[in-house]
């Protein structure tokens, strides 16, 4: 039985049958046993509510907060990354970064991007970058976003939230 249908025995058209069949079948059972449960099912995500005094992200908070010329720092984030879990609770959570968050009255909004948010999506391609991890510092009063890298330092952060000028912090 072994090459039953491949071998010049049975004829080209029950083979092509054959083929056709088998691969009916496994399209079928995969769309049946994975694609309609992956289409219903949404990730649960960790960030959704806001943890500690991060704000949930959206583009009217972040529009109105630099309209205002506060600070902002966004963290694009999602529950399945692990480098963006590595980044906030090394560096991010640190208290360093949180006292110089506070000190510059940095206004904290986490994007998250565990169900892929068009919003959220919108604003990477803006970036150039494909997906999260994304870090992004607008510094308040018009000034260039900055943009940090995938993995984060302490010092890398704490350098850069010096550029937000103490006036803004004021406010």
């Amino acid at each position: 039985m072994k090459g039953a249908f491949i071998t010049p025995v049975a004829s080209a058209r029950a083979r092509f049958i054959s083929v056709a069949l088998m691969l009916a079948l496994v399209v079928a059972s995969g769309w049946y046993f994975i694609g309609e449960k992956f289409a219903e099912a949404k990730l649960v995500s960790s960030t959704t509510a806001a943890q500690g005094d991060w704000q949930p992200f959206t583009p009217q908070l972040l529009e109105s907060e630099l309209k205002q010329g506060h600070a902002v720092f966004v963290d694009f984030t999602a529950a399945w990354c692990l480098t963006c879990k590595f980044n906030e609770a090394n560096v991010l959570e640190a208290r360093a970064v949180q006292e110089a968050f506070k000190r510059r009255g940095v206004t904290k909004i986490k994007a998250d991007w565990t169900n892929a948010d068009p919003a959220i999506t919108k604003i990477l391609k803006q970036f150039g970058r494909p997906g999260v991890p994304m870090y992004v510092l607008y510094p308040g009063n018009n000034a260039e976003p900055i943009l940090f890298p995938e993995l984060l330092t302490q010092s890398y952060v704490l350098e850069k939230l010096e550029t937000v000028s103490p006036q803004v912090a004021a406010e």
